[in-house]
């Protein structure tokens, strides 16, 4: 079954896959550190983002700190982000 992920995520993973480049890894860093405790990022090195990542960033942020997501939906999530942060090593 696929989980439905609130519109903060879905907007951030859609960027995310539509990079060819690689200009989104701070993004997925965001991603990373909100879903799985052993990931951080420093608010400090986001000064660096485009615009348009930055806002994705704080939307997802935000989603998390107000709303907060689910166990599934955090997990949801980590199956996105884990092969693509694995594939940076």
């Amino acid at each position: 079954m696929t989980q439905q992920l609130p519109y903060p995520f879905t907007d951030a993973i859609e960027a995310i896959l539509l990079d060819k480049t690689g200009a989104r890894a701070l993004l997925l860093d965001v991603l990373a550190s909100i879903v799985h405790p052993d990931m951080v990022c420093s608010l400090f090195a986001l000064r660096s983002m485009a615009e348009a990542d930055k806002l994705l960033a704080q939307r997802c942020i935000e989603y998390a700190l107000v709303a907060g997501l689910t166990p599934q939906e955090s997990a949801a999530v980590y199956r996105f982000i884990e092969p693509r942060i694995a594939a940076r090593f």
